[in-house]
């Protein structure tokens, strides 16, 4: 069944925030994901920007634990549904459809995403106001069923377009003047900017015969002269659908029970994941010859060659800055690095300086580069046992980042590095507490030692109900006990010496316990980590749901393929995402 939904207004150019409210409702409606994306969708351009999801027509021619799973959702306006967002990845299933790539999405541009694209436009100087306000599910704000443009979203979309048009005629003359040479206010020096803006601006050839073209210069030459006519398309385009949104359907013609995602809608992918903005001149004048190709592996070819341009090394460094950014983007959401921002110390305890902090941050980075980097020695396994730059001590767990980040005000904490390990790097899900009860850690004044507090507290075995899942974390957790809430390396506590031996308790059916020792050395719970086959598939699944915003088996199991016939390499990990049918293809609606 088509979905047609079409705006035909023309507005004033300033309106009232009622009214704006009012003229924008259908930029509200632009939740749709795999809804409505079967038939006909136009996008009628006006002065506000409003306009509706396309289906790619003329384009295609060319804190604690518990919030690294925090909830988001809403209503859905296009399925009538309401969305809860996962608190958890689901639980993996067999892959019943093997290369089956999922269904046609939309996927509304993340606020990163959104305000590194505006940069790219007009330079990085160009205002940006904060328009969206993203959820964070499972550590990351790419969940593409919460994604949305709502009511107030909308008016402050039309406002910051304002501002960023009303800027860029103004301060980059020398950019309007490239992209229209012309300079005169006519239908003809419409179509020029318009073509040749909207080509950046929406990720996407313009073609000649392209009906959004008159739609636009209708809007330019409407406008008093060359100035004002370039800001009123500026604005509008900034506001429309094909700006704000990535476009994952395919060709609008497109036929068989797979449908391949157009050469720009894969460019986008590719950038947007690589880099964390929208595709450069060279990413796509490669999308355009590979819509002139034709051929069946044109898509892959651009994949491959562009990927290895984007992921080259800079200098002495692995990455370029915009690569080693998004890579730090998906490692902080999996293993909630910027919680060493965000967790609150008692400065009574140790001052922790903003400087500290960054140096810590610095050091991670310089840590996870160096194995992405490396020609041996980096692989999933690598990241567990590779050596510190500081510290007595191997392995990202030990890299005084996680340790602050996962530890109480002034005390380490079994529990929350517990469930980092359990969650996070193994993939076991950990259930919530019941409802009502109290989780505040209140220290007994007969024990010593922190050890001693959790072991001997909420995970004995008659304190119930908290030791069904204390059980899980806190026995994990307590190997890290020779480090402080501040990641400072110490031997004793409160005059008694550390003991960080701790059970890995079997997560499930087929899993046995293990005996730990610390973090490393030959019981250390790095040492077993490096060595698991759950880490490997686990690191899949976050890294498969950061490129995707969703997550699906078949896709899993065509990523690990890659992975593993290159020893789990950081980078095959990332190149079995780009290879998986996902990237490219989508199942036809039904």
């Amino acid at each position: 069944m088509d979905c047609v939904l079409v705006s035909r207004r023309s507005l004033p150019w300033k309106l009232s925030f009622p009214l704006r409210l009012s003229s924008l409702a259908a930029i509200a409606g632009l939740t749709l994901t795999s809804a409505c994306v079967s038939g006909k969708i136009e996008d009628v351009p006006t002065r506000d920007g409003s306009g509706n999801v396309p289906s790619q027509g003329g384009a295609s021619a060319g804190g604690q634990p518990p919030a690294m799973g925090s909830t988001a959702g809403g209503s859905n306006p296009a399925t009538g549904s309401t969305d809860v967002a996962p608190t958890a990845l689901p639980k993996e299933q067999d892959c019943a459809t093997p290369d089956n790539p999922g269904p046609r999405i939309l996927r509304r541009l993340t606020a990163g995403e959104f305000a590194a694209s505006i940069a790219d436009l007009f330079g990085k100087s160009a205002p940006v106001a904060q328009v969206f306000n993203d959820s964070r599910v499972l550590g990351f704000a790419v969940d593409a069923s919460t994604l949305r443009v709502q009511d107030l979203n909308a008016d402050q979309l039309m406002t910051n377009a304002e501002a960023v048009a009303d800027w860029a005629v103004t301060n980059k003359s020398d950019l309007i003047t490239q992209l229209a040479p012309c300079g005169s206010h006519d239908a003809a020096c419409a179509k020029t900017f318009i073509m040749n803006f909207g080509r950046k601006a929406f990720r996407s050839a313009i073609p000649e015969n392209d009906s959004r073209i008159q739609a636009y210069s209708d809007l330019f030459t409407a406008e008093a002269d060359f100035k004002t006519g370039v800001s009123a398309v500026i604005s509008a385009m900034l506001q429309s659908p094909y700006f704000l949104y990535r476009s994952e359907i395919g060709a609008k013609d497109a036929t068989g029970a797979t449908v391949s995602l157009t050469p720009y809608e894969v460019a986008s992918s590719l950038s947007y994941l690589l880099t964390g903005s929208m595709p450069d001149e060279t990413l796509l004048k490669a999308a355009d010859d590979a819509v002139k190709s034709g051929k069946a592996d044109a898509l892959t070819a651009m994949v491959d060659a562009q990927a290895d341009r984007l992921l080259a090394p800079s200098g002495a460094d692995p990455l370029a800055p915009a690569a080693q950014d998004a890579l730090m983007n998906f490692m902080s959401g999996w293993l909630g690095l910027d919680r060493l921002y965000t967790n609150v110390k008692d400065d009574t305890v140790y001052k922790l300086t903003d400087a500290e902090r960054a140096g810590d941050a610095a050091e991670t980075k310089k840590f996870i580069l160096g194995i992405w980097g490396a020609p041996t020695g980096n692989s999933v396994g690598d990241l567990f046992t590779a050596a510190n730059s500081s510290g007595p001590e191997s392995g990202i767990l030990a890299q005084p980042s996680i340790l602050i980040g996962y530890a109480r005000a002034n005390g380490s904490s079994p529990t929350q590095r517990g469930h980092l390990v359990r969650s996070r790097i193994l993939c076991q899900d950990v259930p919530a507490p019941p409802a009502g009860l109290d989780t505040k850690f209140t220290p007994s004044t007969t024990l010593k030692t922190t050890r001693e507090q959790y072991l001997e507290g909420h995970a004995a075995k008659d304190h119930q109900p908290c030791y069904g899942c204390h059980k899980l974390m806190d026995p994990i957790g307590v190997a890290f006990e020779h480090y402080d809430a501040f990641g400072r390396y110490r031997t004793e506590e409160n005059m008694v010496t550390i003991d960080a031996t701790g059970t890995i308790v079997p997560g499930n059916a087929t899993d046995v316990e293990v005996a730990i020792d610390g973090l490393s050395g030959a019981k250390g719970l790095q040492t077993y980590l490096a060595q698991s086959e759950d880490v490997k598939t686990c690191l899949v699944r976050y890294w498969s749901y950061y490129a995707f915003g969703t997550a699906d088996a078949c896709t899993y199991k065509a990523i690990r393929s890659v992975a593993a016939a290159d020893s789990y390499s950081l980078k095959s990990v990332l190149r079995g995402i780009l290879h998986s049918p996902r990237f490219t293809t989508r199942v036809k609606d039904q």
